[in-house]
């Protein structure tokens, strides 16, 4: 990825979403002292502290965004910058406020944080303005270079609700259909203008969806779970690729079992003679939450933890692809092995509290297991 692939947003560029952002714009990365050192650092053999999360992530659940990465580029070595992936996080305009979220990619969390000081503490900025944007430069180098870029990877905020994101996949319908177009987003869009370029490009689809149902307007604060599950329907049966993702974290843990069954559901809508996506249909991927820290999937007192450990297992009963089974198995063995955290587990009970007073809702239902 650091040969490859670039994340840009508000804060900066760096050479994917784990690692900190370098101040600087997208015609001056290739020159980046970071960039240079840790290029090396991979060419030697050498592990990068930068990359210790993945390692990290890789040791526990045998899953992380470095081998996803590889997979991706079929373990090819590289040793000189050519950016053909650029990952683009415009702006952070945003329908929902999920709660494993931030304000630098929520503009409604940023002005909950703004007018919270007990809030504001639970996020690693200051006070954030309403709106945080990108450099209008590097907008422009992404579109200057659409004939050398090969993907382009829309974020957010959420993509559907961004200007610039949609000029951009325009440009490309109008101009660059080779290049492939990959969009993260929350699936509450209500244009069918995203079904259409579906249908007439190469367009890949993460669907972020960490909770089915009425839980999911508690996780992912803004859900309309009706329209959701309609966008997701149609997008298996349309688009050419898509895949769920799935945060799990102790907000989203109780729920796992329907969230695992309407992946499968969702998979089998996706293959032939509903959708186009072949044998396997769409992929259900997983991330164990671990930053932010008070939301750790893992982490139960006591008088939690064997109920925790007991719905997780009876997961295991689904219908389960591979991967899914092999993430409920990696769950059960961290939930055993965790150490609890007690100061980690009040954090946790404090920040929710904060936004179940802002946003009149309980997060102590979410821990009651959904069958």
């Amino acid at each position: 990825m650091p040969f490859k692939h670039v994340y840009v947003d508000s804060t900066g560029l760096s050479p994917c979403c784990e690692i900190s952002r370098q101040d600087t714009t997208l015609d001056q990365w290739h020159q980046n002292t970071f960039l240079l050192e840790l290029q090396q650092q991979h060419l030697s053999g050498e592990p990068s502290a930068s990359c210790e999360r993945c390692y990290r992530s890789e040791k526990q659940y045998g899953q992380s965004l470095r081998l996803e990465a590889n997979r991706d580029y079929i373990g090819q070595v590289f040793t000189e910058t050519k950016i053909d992936f650029v990952d683009f996080r415009s702006i952070n305009i945003c329908n929902f406020k999920c709660r494993s979220c931030n304000p630098v990619f929520s503009n409604g969390i940023a002005q909950e944080s703004n007018r919270d000081p007990d809030l504001q503490k639970f996020y690693s900025v200051d006070q954030l303005p309403k709106t945080l944007a990108v450099d209008s430069a590097n907008t422009d180098w992404i579109l200057d270079h659409l004939p050398d870029l090969k993907r382009v990877m829309f974020t957010g905020g959420e993509p559907t609700c961004i200007p610039e994101v949609r000029r951009i996949v325009e440009q490309i319908r109008q101009h660059h259909p080779h290049v492939q177009i990959l969009i993260t987003s929350n699936a509450s869009f209500e244009d069918t203008f995203w079904l259409d370029i579906s249908r007439d490009l190469n367009v890949h689809w993460t669907v972020s969806i960490d909770a089915v149902g009425p839980r999911a307007s508690i996780v992912r604060h803004g859900s309309d779970w009706d329209l959701i599950e309609k966008n997701v329907t149609s997008l298996c049966e349309t688009a050419n690729s898509v895949s769920i993702n799935s945060v799990i974290s102790c907000l989203s843990l109780f729920g796992l079992g329907p969230l695992l069954k309407f992946a499968r559901d969702m998979q089998h809508r996706s293959r032939p003679p509903y959708g186009r996506h072949g044998d396997q249909g769409c992929r259900h991927q997983f991330y164990v939450c671990e930053k932010p820290y008070y939301l750790a999937a893992t982490n139960w007192p006591k008088s939690i933890q064997p109920q925790a450990l007991l719905y997780v297992q009876s997961c295991l009963d689904l219908d389960l692809n591979q991967e899914q089974r092999d993430l409920v198995c990696n769950l059960v063995r961290s939930i055993e092995n965790n150490e609890f955290d007690q100061w980690v587990w009040d954090s946790g009970q404090r920040y929710n509290q904060i936004l179940d007073r802002i946003r009149h809702e309980d997060h102590t239902a979410l821990f009651q297991p959904q069958v």
